[in-house]
């Protein structure tokens, strides 16, 4: 099968394909303005902008490390204030044989 014959029955060479084609009312040029961003703050525009030396990934890194410092840090004070007698959750009921008095 030739190039040719293969791309004899595309819609880009059969003009009739295109007859029927309505354009997307929405895509239609208005009078309509766009919408721009207006700054409400007057910045200095002397602003020095720098990048990280630091790689983005062992930034991340860091940063997961740090929370989870930082969540052991409160596990570790919330043990400190159960040793005190302060607990925050209730006590689990031990329920099982409850549930087999019921069965018999």
């Amino acid at each position: 099968q030739s190039a040719a014959e293969y791309l004899k029955g595309l819609p880009s060479h059969n003009s009739s394909n295109f007859t029927r084609f309505q354009s997307d009312s929405s895509c239609k040029n208005s009078s309509k303005k766009p919408s721009v961003y207006l700054q409400t703050k007057d910045h200095c525009g002397e602003q020095i902008i720098t990048t990280e030396k630091t790689n983005i990934l062992l930034r991340y890194l860091h940063q997961q490390w740090d929370k989870k410092k930082n969540v052991n840090k409160k596990r570790d004070t919330s043990k400190d204030d159960s040793d005190i007698g302060i607990s925050r959750k209730r006590p689990k009921l031990d329920t099982s044989h409850d549930s087999s008095s019921k069965h018999d």
